[in-house]
């Protein structure tokens, strides 16, 4: 929802605008901005809710001209279901905005609710008649005179004369009783045991003849006056007394309130409740002013009997909202026939025999899934019901958030197991043909996923609708959580990174020789021109390389400035987060220096030249480190650096508090004059490095390595304190910090090598992430384009608009696509060879995975991972023959008791037939 008012906006947004103009009675500048704005009229403005149409039908001073306009243009006579224009209309005081409003509406809206309340009803039971009720007896006379039900009851069964008579309205039980063209109903409708009539009589309200009480109710006033009073035996006894020619008109009556369906799911009234579906009710009928079906109020109230009722019934329709409903309640109290629990394990059997009756991965009005639920508020094996069930954990809600962040990692793992497939039937686990099927829904986002919404919260979040979805979000997770880490070893995330990897490695491999053609150019450039050192005259070779090289950089140069601007469109706050990317920026910079700086000298040349080669160099082992057999290097070199770095800076305090030390005891006092000219010769001056803090802090870090050249340092001016100060420095920094250092280099390296294989699994499954994140992302600068539209309100360009050029290379990356059902099969005993297509009508593989290209090769997952395979299926295989022993045990067991009941009788017959002898 959009704010009512933008104050940093410079124009103010168009809803606001109409509004003002409806106060104003403006109305050609309300037609102006709805023809051109026609979804102002469907605006519904914060903090009230309501449209601009029943926010006029509150304000008393707007004219019946400007009601009629907004009519005119298409504003909705029907309302919402919790604001009506003809019930705010009746408690606004110019009883000629409701005169517009009973002219357009249709006959049957006069009738209309809201929360069970008829017009007549928001009126009488409203605060507004109570400052002036003689005011609003106009507004009561032209309802009566359209011809609304002054006997209809409200949500208690209770009529409009009955609340005016007991809230002491005189004035408004006078013009009832003699404005009235129907009968008035003094007697059907009680509270307490006190009706209308009495309550007039008791309070004197109307001194004029009462009407006669009537002695025959209509069916239908009947039917519903039993069913809002919880009369179950007696509706049942009374519905079965009449002569229908068609019951079904009756069975799927409503009153504009509720269908009887609804009522009895609203209230839990099982038997009317079951009584209507046997006789045919439509349990999926809504009405207007009740757009909840049965099944929703059903699963509200926790009604398990009800709701049994309803699931068993073909037609009908699960929506996931009352799945997400009853999970997210299944820990509240249990009451006689109410049980959010017990529902949730009903449609839960449901599922199991027909998974099409809902989606378990559909969406609530927060867009949670019902595992976001199950996992907060339920118990763990209702979590794994929905695994099983297909249930995603990559579904992001309104927050960003996934269910992969709150499920436990045990269960995790477990799940996990349950996703490798086999056939326990097939015996013979070391036949060459063994297949095992890796199922990866719950890793996946489903393919209709889509969530608009979230785009709004987060720009840079990628959904479309080209049938691609991101497929490494839960993976990337997983390896960035430390409590899931020791999870991308399992084989069903192994064999996932590895497909993937085989899927973007050609992307890889051309960015690596696209990089390395720069660097190539780069340096040949430098060096045949740039920086040449030779002075004779350069040789015709070196002269055209030079030619060759420049042409080759200026190309790649401009093709690198492109790939980072695209990956900083794409995703700002990510690519800033990556120190790489400023590696890359710096470089840049300075090659563009070097190509388009004009006569530049030889010293700044030397100096560009070399930052441009070491900072290429650099980039370029990084990048060759994102291949996963050097990620593990990679890894140790940013591992031990980062560590290092900390500590060196936190002990930098002192090494600086050395170095000014030094400056102060070794620097030649100024007192002493250098020599007889008053000079200094170049030899003193390169063995005094103390001459200034600057040069002493450099000097102090040169000292670190052990270079002390301690014959140099002048210890005759201060022999005691400059020897013990350095001697310090000698043992803490040159043996222990430096040794600490070492040990800790040594000891990350250690830990990295030992968990080289898990290592090398998460920066695969995060250098995927990122390359996907790039392919399915939106090049539009949509946290710009949301700026611009909150100062330009007529700024033309959607700010949810998305734009992926790239989305056909996606696709080739993409592993599963829309037609396929998330599955792989593994041949454990082939090498791991993988295969991922299946044939629909054998369930059985038809196509390998291949490495680049259609048909190119087979592929086959590492020997560690097909051994892990072969523990899961040998644990599983145990489990199940512990299973079947142990019910072979069961049974022996009862038949031994049996036949020691049967000795124990033959024995008995035995003897009784001795004794008989």
């Amino acid at each position: 929802m959009r704010d009512l008012t933008r104050t940093n906006s410079i124009c103010p947004p168009p809803e606001t605008v109409l509004l003002e103009s409806v106060k104003k009675n403006d109305v050609e500048t309300v037609k102006g901005l709805i023809n051109s704005n026609k979804h102002l009229l469907t605006y519904e403005y914060p903090f009230t809710s309501k449209t601009i149409l029943l926010t006029a039908c509150t304000e008393a001073d707007v004219q019946p001209s400007t009601i009629q306009t907004l009519i005119d243009l298409g504003a909705n006579l029907e309302g919402n279901a919790d604001w009506k224009p003809l019930h705010l209309a009746v408690q606004n005081p110019n009883s000629s905005i409701l005169e517009v409003i009973l002219k357009n509406i249709d006959a049957g809206q006069i009738n209309d609710t809201v929360e069970g309340n008829t017009a007549l009803h928001s009126l009488v039971k409203g605060n507004a008649i109570r400052e002036n009720e003689e005011q609003f007896c106009k507004n009561i006379e032209l309802l009566l005179q359209a011809g609304i039900n002054i006997n209809q009851g409200d949500g208690k069964n209770l009529s409009a004369i009955f609340w005016a008579a007991k809230n002491d309205y005189q004035h408004v039980v006078k013009t009832i009783l003699e404005t009235s063209i129907c009968h008035v109903d003094l007697d059907s409708h009680k509270l307490r045991n006190k009706t209308a009539r009495i309550l007039i009589k008791e309070k004197g309200l109307y001194n004029g003849p009462l009407p006669e009480r009537i002695m025959y109710q209509i069916p239908k006033d009947k039917i519903f006056s039993l069913i809002k009073l919880a009369q179950e035996d007696e509706f049942i006894r009374y519905f079965n007394t009449l002569s229908l020619t068609n019951p079904s008109d009756f069975i799927n009556l409503d009153d504009g309130t509720s269908t009887l369906l609804q009522y009895c799911c609203e209230k839990g009234l099982t038997k009317i409740a079951k009584y209507l579906i046997d006789r045919g009710a439509k349990v999926n009928k809504i009405i207007k002013n009740h757009d909840k079906t049965p099944l929703e109020l059903t699963a509200e109230n926790g009604y398990y009997e009800i709701l049994e009722m309803l699931i068993n019934q073909t037609d009908l329709e699960i929506p996931p909202s009352v799945f997400c409903y009853l999970l997210k309640h299944s820990d509240n109290a249990k009451f006689d026939k109410i049980d959010h629990e017990r529902c949730c394990q009903i449609i839960f059997k449901k599922l199991e025999l027909n998974k099409t009756l809902m989606d378990v991965n559909g969406e609530d009005e927060l867009k949670n899934t019902p595992i976001h639920y199950s996992l907060r508020y339920a118990d763990e094996a209702t979590t794994e019901k929905l695994l099983k069930l297909g249930a995603s954990l990559a579904c992001k809600n309104n927050f960003g958030i996934m269910p992969i962040e709150d499920i436990k990692p045990e269960l995790l793992e477990r799940h996990l197991d349950e996703c490798v497939k086999f056939n326990v039937k097939n015996k013979n686990d070391e036949k060459r043909d063994f297949e095992v099927v890796f199922d990866y829904h719950s890793l996946i986002p489903p393919r209709n996923y889509n969530n608009s919404k979230f785009h709004e919260s987060d720009p840079e979040d990628v959904r479309n609708n080209n049938g691609v979805v991101p497929e490494t979000e839960v993976i990337a997770y997983m390896s960035r959580a430390p409590e899931f880490r020791a999870l991308l070893k399992h084989p069903v995330i192994v064999s996932f990174l590895f497909m993937k990897w085989h899927r973007i490695r050609l992307l890889f491999y051309t960015n690596l020789l696209f990089y390395f053609m720069f660097v190539t150019s780069l340096i040949s450039y430098i060096f045949t021109y740039y920086a040449y050192f030779d002075i004779e005259k350069p040789s015709d070779f070196v002269v055209g390389l030079s030619k060759l090289s420049w042409v080759t950089l200026n190309l790649t140069f401009w093709l690198l400035v492109l790939r980072e601007i695209f990956q900083m469109t794409v995703s700002p706050t990510n690519y800033f987060k990556n120190f790489e990317n400023f590696v890359e920026i710096v470089l840049m910079i300075i090659t563009g220096m070097i190509l388009y700086i004009d006569a530049p000298t030889a010293d700044t040349r030397k100096q560009l030249a070399s930052i441009a080669i070491l900072l290429a160099a650099f980039e370029l082992v990084l990048m060759v480190g994102q291949h996963p057999k050097l990620s593990t290097n990679v890894v140790m070199l940013k591992t031990v650096s980062v560590n290092f770095f900390k500590l060196l800076l936190w002990y930098s305090l002192l090494i600086i508090a050395f170095a000014l030390s030094f400056y102060i005891l070794f620097a030649k006092s100024s007192e002493v004059s250098p020599n007889v000219n008053g000079t200094t010769t170049d030899e003193e001056e390169e063995e005094d490095l103390f001459t200034g803090p600057g040069k002493s802090v450099f000097k102090t870090i040169v000292m670190l390595t052990g270079e002390f050249d301690a014959g140099s340092i002048n210890f005759h001016t201060y022999p005691i304190t400059s020897k013990l100060i350095f001697s310090l420095f000698v043992f803490m920094i040159t043996i222990i910090l430096l040794n600490l250092l070492n040990g800790l280099a040594v000891s990350d390296t250690q830990t990295i090598k030992n968990e080289a294989e898990l290592v090398g699994h998460i920066a695969r499954a995060q250098h995927i992430y990122y390359v996907e994140s790039m392919l399915l992302g939106n090049i539009l600068p949509t946290t710009l384009l949301k700026c611009v539209q909150s100062l330009f309100c007529c700024f033309p360009c959607d700010r949810n608009t998305t734009f992926t050029f790239l989305t056909p290379i996606a696709r080739r990356i993409c592993i599963f696509r829309a037609s396929q059902n998330c599955q792989l099969i593994v041949f454990p005993n082939n090498h791991g060879k993988i295969c991922y297509e299946f044939d629909v009508a054998s369930k059985r593989p038809r196509k390998s995975l291949v490495s680049c290209s259609r048909n190119c090769s087979d592929t086959y997952l590492d020997k560690e991972t097909v051994k892990r395979i072969n523990a899961i299926v040998k644990v599983r295989r145990d489990k199940i023959d512990e299973s079947a022993i142990s019910n072979i045990e069961k049974l022996y067991a009862e038949i031994a008791a049996l036949k020691m009941k049967l000795d124990d009788f033959l024995n008995t017959c035995i003897q009784n037939k001795n004794e008989f002898k």
